[in-house]
């Protein structure tokens, strides 16, 4: 981290928006359950900056403008967010100007439901103007937002250059339970995990289908596994899919979905950047996370360009499998 910039006070910051947006959500979520008036949580709202809003959002988004202020006591900062759009403060703070990229919450039309955990994902680069990307990221956390029957709530955290943690929290206190390295595991069998093909919308299913398919043909015949030991799950949360990838339930995430619109014209939705806020933690612990080319994926801090997220826990299982994933690919262009 460069000189003038203080990563422990800005961990500190984003751990007061993160908490502030659990508890809001929590409030939301518990009330609609105990009225039993779901529309609490998931009723539509307007489009706000890269998706439409719905009812939960409202509470986490009234956050965003508190963080901006606490962070502008010691630095001017621009924040790129989901829902509110651009929020910038100069403030009194003389430190260098930063720029951060916030997602209130990623995966909240599993959570609206009560039926899955969200997360809140915050992350934060050096402001380079518009120019400033997913790679200039030096500060991150993606802290759960869990549902109302969870117990536990976990919260990852990176500084560049110094590995990832990941820690474990009391939902009803708050109080820190543990805490230690997140690292991700560096050999893994295919069998008995997950292989995520991501294919929310009907638009997606049939051609994805044929892509999974073409895959699995390949790679399992060729590595002798047992089909009935790879098994498939539709996360509606790219955040929670790279925790899974990065502890290893998930053997290999496809999300072809900016892919597919680009090469198949799909009326689809798509990652954006706001989704891979929290990027630099599964780098550190080790992931690997590139684009539909195969490159480290990157992008600028905004919340319109439209993302493919192909992940893998480790080299091994990338190497083993990712020539059959490019196979099939090829196969649909």
């Amino acid at each position: 981290m460069s000189e003038g910039i203080d990563a422990q006070g800005l961990l500190a910051s984003i751990r007061r928006l993160h908490e502030e947006i659990r508890s809001g959500v929590s409030r939301c979520l518990t009330e609609a359950r105990r009225s039993e008036n779901p529309a609490l949580a998931n009723e539509p709202g307007a489009w706000g900056a890269g998706d439409i809003s719905y009812a939960l959002d409202k509470p986490a988004e009234a956050a965003i403008d508190a963080f901006a202020d606490d962070v502008a006591r010691t630095n001017p900062v621009t924040l790129v967010c989901e829902g509110p759009g651009i929020v910038k403060r100069r403030g009194a703070g003389n430190g260098p100007a930063l720029r951060a990229i916030v997602d209130p919450i990623d995966g909240t039309r599993s959570l609206m439901h009560d039926m899955r955990s969200g997360w809140a994902l915050t992350g934060i680069a050096r402001d380079l103007g518009e120019s400033t990307r997913l790679s200039d990221i030096e500060v991150a956390v993606q802290t759960e937002l869990p549902t109302t029957t969870a117990g536990v709530y976990r919260v990852l955290t990176a500084i560049a250059g110094q590995g990832a943690r990941m820690a474990r929290h009391d939902v009803a206190t708050g109080a820190l339970i543990e805490e230690g390295p997140l690292v991700a595991p560096r050999q893994l069998p295919l069998e008995n995990g997950y292989l995520a093909f991501t294919r929310y919308l009907a638009v997606e299913r049939p051609i994805v289908a044929r892509l999974e398919q073409q895959f699995l043909d390949g790679a399992l015949t060729e590595h002798g596994i047992d089909p009935r030991l790879v098994y498939d799950d539709q996360y509606l949360c790219s955040a929670g899919q790279l925790f899974l990838v990065t502890t290893g339930r998930y053997r290999m995430l496809a999300d072809l979905r900016g892919w597919l619109r680009e090469t198949r014209g799909l009326a689809n939705f798509t990652a954006k950047p706001y989704d891979l806020a929290a990027l630099l933690i599964y780098r550190e612990a080790g992931a690997l996370v590139v684009d539909a080319a195969g490159d480290d994926l990157d992008a600028p801090l905004d919340t319109e360009t439209s993302l493919s997220v192909i992940a893998w826990p480790n080299e091994s299982l990338r190497s083993a499998f990712e020539p059959h994933l490019r196979t099939a690919m090829d196969s649909l262009i």
